[in-house]
């Protein structure tokens, strides 16, 4: 097994692995000043890469390989938040068409039904590729007939028109030309050829003996698939998984990265969030001795919070069963005190204030109040002329800061209260994402018990104005 790590949590996903005899490869040159490692060219079998908003990792590779790197890295981070897809990414399937209409058919898998844009004979039999992660909360797998093959340095293609393509990561433009030059000297029939960014690192001899594996190894598949029973899988394609990290997992990692080199707390939260700058002069001068670690940690969260009043702040809202990123109404910072927050979001369009299936309306406001160490953000809504309307309490992971944005994970489960009423709600969600495998059990009890503190609380007060997230331990 080789490992290529890249991205803003590549000191200390590499310090996990290697803590665990685990090799990387294709490291950089200041990895492998880091960790006294030598150049290792072999082509990797798994990648370790952030997310594209660097929320977390994302965890892609051969498909043992890369279940054991998901499970070294969740073992040792623990409680973070995992989307892994139900069946491997590229993997080939045969199914059978159940249903067919407009030009989509629903395909039977077995255990799992897919959809393939493409009308197919209802009752036919048909081989199928895993076109997309297969995520916990999707019903369907995206499906297509364009299957992909893997190699160490190749991957193959089935019925795209362009017969040669280059991973983005080749530059190179006379690496180009050798590589179009090793794929015509191939005899690839039907499938077109991608080289991989390992392509970088091979020896061309090697990669010519891969192409032609791997074309064999394609061949041999498309057979087995011609017999294969409806929901066999006969490739299995790659592991793929999402890992995101709440506050409290970057804290964890802020302090496996201390152990091999300066790191400030809050290092992967502000890194993640577009605050590498700050970061790199504060931890330049703690790696030349200048400043106490904890100390200057919480001058750089101050400066930040500073920076916060500023601006209008976005507000990123992460669900937890489908990781999708909501960027809710952004807001003005008008007051910080002991730790505290509050945000004036005023509401741009006519909608519902969900929880309280109340009307909205342009105009109307919300007072948001969080702190950075609760799992909770507190939100008082009111009319445009300032009359109350209610309270929604999002449960969630401890909210992440930048200069101009707030972060969080959100647990699903909420607590709504009016003058009449206080209720917990959509607590089937988190119980969801434990079924799913998206949480552990700690997790969900820890929120079950937390929404019905939350309830209680609430309904200690006569007059919910005079609610704040300070009342809540």
């Amino acid at each position: 097994m080789q490992v290529r790590v890249r991205g803003v949590y590549s000191t200390a996903i590499t310090k996990i692995l290697l803590d665990n005899n685990i090799s990387v490869s294709h490291t950089s040159k200041i990895i492998r000043e880091r960790f006294s490692l030598p150049e290792n060219r072999e082509a990797p079998t798994v990648t370790v890469k952030d997310t594209d908003d660097k929320h977390g990792v994302v965890i892609v590779g051969e498909y043992e390989d890369g279940k054991k790197v998901y499970e070294v890295i969740k073992e040792r981070v623990k409680n973070c938040i995992c989307w892994v897809s139900k069946l491997p990414l590229h993997s080939i399937i045969k199914g059978k068409v159940i249903d067919a209409d407009n030009n989509k058919s629903i395909v039977d898998l077995g255990e799992y039904k897919g959809i393939i844009n493409k009308k197919l004979e209802a009752g036919s039999e048909v081989l199928v590729d895993i076109a997309k992660p297969f995520f916990p909360h999707e019903d369907v797998a995206t499906l297509s007939e364009r299957y992909t093959v893997y190699g160490k340095y190749v991957a193959l293609i089935y019925g795209l028109d362009k017969k040669v393509i280059f991973s983005k990561h080749i530059t190179n433009k006379r690496l180009r030309d050798d590589l179009l030059s090793l794929a015509m000297m191939s005899n690839i029939e039907n499938w077109s050829i991608k080289w991989r960014s390992s392509a970088i690192l091979g020896e061309f001899g090697d990669m010519l003996k891969d192409l032609q594996q791997t074309y064999d190894k394609a061949k041999d598949i498309i057979k087995a698939g011609q017999d294969a029973n409806v929901g066999e899988i006969v490739y299995k394609g790659e592991f793929f998984a999402i890992v995101a990290f709440s506050k409290n997992n970057k804290l964890e990692l802020d302090n496996i990265r201390n152990d091999v080199l300066p790191t400030i707390l809050g290092h992967h939260s502000l890194k993640s969030m577009n605050e590498s700058e700050l970061v790199d002069i504060v931890e330049h001068l703690l790696a030349n001795g200048i400043g106490d670690r904890e100390k200057i940690s919480e001058a750089v969260i101050n400066y930040i919070k500073k920076l916060m009043t500023e601006k209008l702040i976005s507000i990123q809202h992460i669900s937890l069963l489908s990781g999708e990123i909501k960027r809710l109404t952004p807001g003005k910072v008008i007051e910080i005190e002991n730790g505290i927050f509050k945000v004036k979001r005023i509401m741009r369009s006519k909608g519902i204030l969900d929880g309280l299936n109340m009307e909205k309306l342009p105009g109307d406001y919300d007072i948001m109040e969080f702190s950075l160490d609760k799992p909770i953000v507190l939100h008082k809504y009111f009319g445009k002329t300032g009359e109350f309307k209610g309270i929604y309490v999002n449960l969630n992971t401890p909210p992440e800061i930048s200069r101009d944005s707030i972060r969080y994970i959100d647990v699903e489960i909420d607590v709504v209260a009016t003058e009449n009423d206080v209720k917990i709600i959509d607590s089937e969600k988190l119980l969801k994402a434990k079924e799913l495998g998206i949480i552990s059990e700690e997790i969900k009890n820890y929120y079950l018990n937390l929404a019905e503190e939350v309830k209680n609380k609430i309904s200690e007060f006569d007059d919910l104005r005079e609610l704040s997230i300070t009342h809540f331990s």
